[in-house]
């Protein structure tokens, strides 16, 4: 499913909850992650062939796993990435809604963003 429509398929009320669970403490930054939520989900995104692929990855020692996704697959426009496709691997067990929360997340952080989410990005660096 492309990204544009995994995040429509949701409302931020209902996103909300999954991404604080999956990253605590984030609810404190709930008014940017709305902001964010609202222009990704009025924007128009642009079709790409690169996917957005949840896997099981490893931290730089190799002592722990975890689920998601490359850094690099954010490392774009958020038109772009919306326009990517998301899959999952054998064995990645996140529900639709999570993966959403997950990308949402990751394109505020590391996605190329709309000036008009400057303020609310300085803010989510800010902690």
């Amino acid at each position: 499913m492309k990204l544009t429509h995994l995040l429509q398929a949701y409302s931020f009320d209902e996103l909300m909850p999954v991404i604080n669970e999956m990253f605590p403490g984030t609810s404190k930054f709930r008014p940017q992650l709305e902001a964010a939520y609202d222009i990704m989900v009025s924007m128009r995104p642009v079709p790409s062939k690169k996917t957005i692929r949840f896997q099981t990855l490893h931290d730089e020692k190799g002592s722990l796993s975890y689920l998601g996704a490359e850094d690099s697959c954010f490392d774009a426009t958020w038109e772009v990435c919306l326009g990517k496709e998301v899959t999952r691997e054998g064995g990645v067990d996140l529900s639709n809604i999570e993966l959403a929360a997950n990308c949402l997340v990751n394109l505020c952080l590391l996605g190329h963003y709309p000036k008009t989410f400057e303020s609310a990005h300085q803010q989510l660096m800010k902690g």
